[in-house]
């Protein structure tokens, strides 16, 4: 059993879980949903094994599953520009980056990817997706170019203490002497 299949089997219980009949569910339908609070449950019924288990915990299996499929084309398109073939059209946008950023952008994504199968946060693989995605607009678009190009143009900048002092000066009331 490979790292990811441990680690799902370990968040959610399978491979390890109680198997009640369906006579049994029906009888005992309290001790049964007691237990598949804690941990998901198996129903066997006429040769066939159904899972049971909290909304939450298969909310969960969902979400990883909606993001797996996509993570893993994203990767295996930026493989492809490693190795200099043509990734899908739909990510084409990889090619604005050199290999050393797609290196870079497969590990940001599989860490985090590592991440969200303990904790369940898919939100941040789907932010660093994200993040490379614009800059790969960005870059495409010639506007970071023009930008890293364009002449500097040095403004003097005011000194915080010069702030400071002028705050300060402000709130010091003003004496006022008698006529």
């Amino acid at each position: 059993m490979g790292a990811t299949s441990f680690t799902a089997a370990r968040t959610f219980g399978l491979f390890g879980d109680e198997v009640f009949t369906a006579a049994e569910l029906s009888r005992r339908s309290s001790e049964v949903l007691n237990r598949a609070s804690e941990n998901p449950v198996t129903i066997s019924r006429n040769g066939k094994q159904f899972a049971l288990l909290r909304r939450d915990q298969a909310a969960e299996l969902v979400r990883a599953s909606n993001q797996f499929g996509p993570t893993i084309e994203l990767v295996s398109a930026a493989i492809s520009i490693v190795e200099k073939k043509e990734p899908p059209v739909s990510l084409s946008w990889l090619k604005a980056f050199g290999v050393d950023d797609i290196r870079k952008m497969i590990r940001e994504v599989l860490v985090a990817c590592a991440a969200a199968l303990q904790g369940g946060d898919w939100d941040s693989v789907e932010n660093i997706i994200h993040e490379w995605h614009e800059s790969a607009l960005l870059i495409m678009s010639g506007a970071f170019e023009e930008v890293m190009d364009s002449p500097r143009e040095e403004v003097t900048l005011t000194d915080p203490k010069s702030i400071l002092e002028a705050a300060e000066t402000e709130a010091e009331p003003e004496l006022v002497t008698p006529a």
